[in-house]
């Protein structure tokens, strides 16, 4: 019987004309599905559908997916998305009202029916709300796909009505299987995933829990990282903070040092101001900080110390210039 009816297909696939048709031309309403269960009709045009109302070819006016193979959008615009309570149909044609309950919808085509829990069975909408024990409806649909060498695989899908958890056997609902038992299709384990070996095991893209003591340790190591790293800071700030500290009593005890010298210098340099130097002042006890312009200022300090030296030799050594410095004084009398 299943194979009378995919070979009844594969011919009706075949039927069509290879030429496809323009938009307006006749054409036959009657849809055709592959062995794929992929629709098709007979305009062979994928701009293009079979209007049931004119038969003639009309334009696709709604699209299931955001991506259609071969359609260019210079040629035609790309056609809408149907939401909300609307849904697109096989044929593209246009956005439709969803139906309800018990009225009839595509091949698998759940998302025709109304409702969060609904499904399509024998071209028919149900709720999928079947419980234990209770009676459910299924149906059977033969898939022909192509595997990477290019060869022809057929898969046997069954679906029910069943809650989850459950499946129907024999127009009744059973409790689903556990893991590692045998199985036939995803819908009689659990996990909702058969193997290639025909057993119920958890599916690639199941949650898997992480324990709480996984937790645990994963915090205790972030933790102690940050304190690693807190630690290490810490460690490095004490050691610039030292460092610091050292070049600055140097850079001070530098200066005081370099003002000593210079002190010296400048008595050795100048005995008049050594002679004019008040009583208790020494040089070698006096401190100076050195500023970045030290040197410029000690050279020019040095220069004026000199030339107003040479100036007190001057006056000193002429006789009218004695005479002005030694006014108010009585002028010595010459030795007899």
């Amino acid at each position: 019987m299943r194979s009378a009816a995919l070979f009844s297909l594969i011919c009706a696939s075949l039927a069509p004309s290879a030429i496809a048709l323009r938009y307006g031309e006749m054409c036959d309403a009657t849809p055709i599905y592959t062995a794929s269960w992929e629709y098709n009709d007979s305009c062979e045009n994928i701009y293009l559908f079979c209007d049931p109302a004119t038969y003639t070819c009309n334009y696709r006016n709604c699209t299931n997916t955001d991506y259609v193979k071969g359609w260019s959008p210079q040629v035609r615009p790309f056609p809408q998305r149907c939401t909300g309570d609307t849904f697109c149909p096989d044929d593209n044609s246009k956005c439709t009202p969803k139906v309800a309950i018990g009225q009839k919808c595509e091949m698998q085509r759940d998302d025709e029916c109304t409702g969060t829990n609904s499904i399509c069975l024998n071209a028919t909408c149900f709720v999928k709300a079947a419980p234990l024990g209770g009676n459910c409806g299924m149906d059977t649909t033969m898939y022909s796909t192509m595997d990477r060498e290019g060869n022809e695989v057929q898969q046997l899908i069954i679906r029910d009505n069943c809650t989850t958890g459950t499946y129907c056997v024999n127009d009744a609902c059973t409790k689903a299987k556990d893991l590692g038992a045998e199985c036939q299709q995803d819908r009689e384990c659990l996990s909702e995933y058969c193997s290639a070996d025909l057993t119920c095991v958890n599916g690639p893209d199941v949650f898997h829990t992480v324990p709480a003591w996984l937790w645990g340790v994963l915090g205790t190591a972030v933790v102690l990282f940050v304190l690693l790293i807190l630690t290490v800071l810490w460690f490095l700030h004490r050691y610039q903070s030292k460092k610091e500290n050292a070049q600055r009593l140097k850079f001070f005890g530098d200066n005081e040092e370099f003002a000593k010298y210079a002190m010296l210098e400048n008595d050795d340099d100048d005995p008049l101001l050594v002679s004019q130097q008040r009583p208790g002042m020494d040089s070698r006890t006096s401190i100076y900080l050195q500023t970045p312009d030290y040197d410029e200022s000690h050279n020019l300090t040095r220069k004026s110390w000199r030339n107003s030296s040479s100036a007190l030799r001057s006056t000193t050594a002429s006789p009218r210039a004695s005479t002005i410095f030694g006014r108010g004084s009585p002028t010595p009398e010459p030795r007899q």
